[in-house]
């Protein structure tokens, strides 16, 4: 799976309570797709890389072993001081330092949310070797990352150093299903749009335009007549 968070299965998500629709921005958007995938989870060894103050680790803590692994140097401007939360273990790491203590092959599930896109390119592989090290056979490594479309050439620069990473990574990674990101990215308006949070709370009152609401914005014409001074008879 390597593809766009798309806005119908985002208002499915929305709908299902999986996140706070009243928070306006990107990581919202994360937190439900996150939560999407691991809501339900019993018994497993969840590890969220660069947690820093977690929102969905919280909700998964009663039935699994959770960690949160974050240096908190205020990277992305995250936090720099450690909020304790029970049932959630906390190391002071980064992924790509190969800390001992965090064991190899030991986490059903290792995660992250806006947090990928701030390691630095010189990075990557050793954070990608470290997350996958730590990951059981079996295990599945879940990211959501930030990425400005189109920034030219950096988005497709970026993009295919995520889709092919898992070539070297070590073990190596297997996608759950095939990439389904396009060869040529493009998002481009000048037009002010609602938010796709708006569009989500029409779908309650106006579920007939859902499926339009999912592949287009909602933009709007300003106009402006004059009428015109009447003539001399």
């Amino acid at each position: 799976m390597f593809d766009f968070i798309n806005k119908a299965e985002l208002f499915d998500w929305w709908d299902k309570g999986y996140a706070n629709k009243t928070e306006w921005h990107l990581k919202s958007i994360q937190d439900a797709w996150a939560f999407s995938r691991l809501r339900g989870s019993k018994g497993l060894r969840i590890c969220e890389v660069g947690g820093g103050t977690p929102r969905v680790l919280p909700k998964l803590a009663t039935n699994n072993e959770c960690w949160n692994v974050d240096k908190l140097e205020g990277v992305g401007n995250g936090p720099t001081e450690l909020t304790e939360i029970d049932g959630i273990k906390f190391i002071d790491t980064y992924l790509g330092d190969f800390d001992e203590r965090l064991p190899s092959d030991y986490f059903d599930v290792v995660f992250s949310l806006s947090v990928i896109e701030h390691v630095d390119d010189d990075q990557l592989d050793d954070c990608f070797r470290d997350m996958t090290r730590i990951l059981k056979p079996g295990g599945s490594l879940l990211h959501a990352i930030d990425l400005y479309v189109p920034q030219r050439p950096t988005t497709i620069q970026r993009v295919d150093r995520y889709r092919h990473i898992a070539e070297t990574c070590g073990a190596p990674l297997q996608w759950l299903k095939e990439p389904m990101m396009p060869d040529k990215i493009s998002f481009r308006t000048t037009y002010a749009t609602n938010s796709d949070q708006q569009l989500a709370n029409w779908n309650r009152n106006g579920p007939a335009l859902r499926k339009r609401r999912a592949t287009t914005q909602n933009c709007s014409i300003k106009a402006v007549w004059i009428k015109p001074e009447r003539t001399p008879t």
